[in-house]
């Protein structure tokens, strides 16, 4: 898979908004030991779209194993950086073995399977933790075992590599897209993901403060949600019995936002409320054809997955590698969608070349 510049000026301008370090453009060889450091505020950045073209070709060593402790596969999200996980592997003819935890909010066992996976002295670990610090006795394992590990998405830790996306950005890009489609102003209500996410509690905070840049925009509600459909759509429907005028919804991810977007249909106000969410699940997606959705703020996840196993080979064959792989903050509208997603939702090969 080639992997260099990204087709869309709007992530790259999206992305620009981060600020703080200097993004990376070049980076050699390096016989040194493994860091931890991609928790860092100073970590060195490269935009994923540029990750491959700013370091060259690799090769993996032999025979290398790569273990993956996702959150749980029952989120289409997951199932996205699982797919990038394997289409890697198998480029890179290395060896992965992936493992979640039933559920986002089964701190244990997803620690437990890390524990199993540790045993199994992989040479490589990927991790999606649930929390801040669920996974913190494991991550001590491997950084004691001289490993690279490298976080993916939502909970930065001290991995040698974090490959995901500036979470605030992605609610500040709900926000900015509610106060440009919404000309009058008014209402609006966020559903928030599970409470000790990472990532929920950033995009909270983007959303929040991205509303407040906006003076025709009043946030009237702020509720759990707990990633889960069927919570979104009964909190949704409640909120919009108790304020009518609620004009517009950001969920913290796109189970939510199909919820919410469903208690708006059969409240019978399909069309009148915007619903912004976040990830670019397949579910979404459909809903955005069909105009139940407005918009998705996504990182692409099978990409971070991709680029999650790269960043383990390309350590593992001794090359320096930022400490943050910048994934998109992409918004997905119905007009742009074909751009990034074929007809059966899965994202388009070849975005980066």
């Amino acid at each position: 898979m080639s992997k260099a510049k990204c087709i869309a000026p709007v992530s790259r301008l999206a992305l620009s908004l981060l600020g703080g370090a200097a993004m990376v453009a070049l980076f050699s060889q390096s016989s040194q030991a493994y860091t931890y450091n991609s928790d860092s505020p100073d970590a060195t950045r490269v935009l994923g779209a540029d990750f491959a073209g700013s370091i060259g070709p690799v090769k993996a060593k032999p025979d290398t194993r790569i273990g993956v402790i996702l959150k749980s596969l029952s989120n289409q999200y997951w199932q996205g950086i699982e797919s990038g996980v394997k289409a890697a592997a198998k480029d890179y003819g290395v060896d992965v073995s992936v493992q979640a935890a039933n559920s986002e909010s089964d701190h244990t066992q997803q620690l437990t399977i890390a524990q199993t996976m540790i045993g199994k002295k992989f040479d490589a670990y990927v991790v999606s933790p649930e929390a801040s610090s669920n996974l913190t006795p494991a991550i001590k394992q491997m950084q004691e075992a001289g490993v690279p590990v490298i976080n993916t998405d939502d909970a930065r830790i001290a991995g040698s590599v974090y490959v995901g996306p500036n979470h605030e950005l992605d609610g500040s890009q709900a926000a900015d897209y509610i106060a440009e489609n919404l000309k009058d102003g008014g209402d609006v209500a966020q559903i928030e993901g599970q409470a000790g996410s990472n990532a929920a509690i950033l995009r909270m905070k983007g959303f929040k403060e991205g509303v407040a840049k906006h003076p025709n925009l009043k946030l009237v509600a702020s509720v759990p949600g707990n990633w889960d459909g069927t919570m979104a759509y009964n909190d949704a429907q409640t909120l919009l019995r108790k304020n009518p005028n609620i004009k517009a919804f950001y969920a913290n991810n796109d189970t939510m936002a199909v919820g919410v977007a469903k208690a708006v249909s059969d409240m019978g106000l399909s069309g009148k409320v915007l619903i912004v969410g976040t990830d670019g699940i397949p579910a979404a997606l459909d809903d955005i054809k069909n105009g139940k959705m407005s918009a998705t703020v996504t990182p692409l996840p099978f990409y971070q997955g991709y680029w999650s196993v790269e960043a383990a080979v390309r350590l593992l064959a001794g090359q320096k590698v930022p400490d943050w792989i910048v994934a998109p903050a992409q918004l997905i509208t119905k007009d742009n969608i074909d751009s990034f997603f074929d007809k059966d939702n899965n994202v388009k090969p070849g975005l980066y070349k």
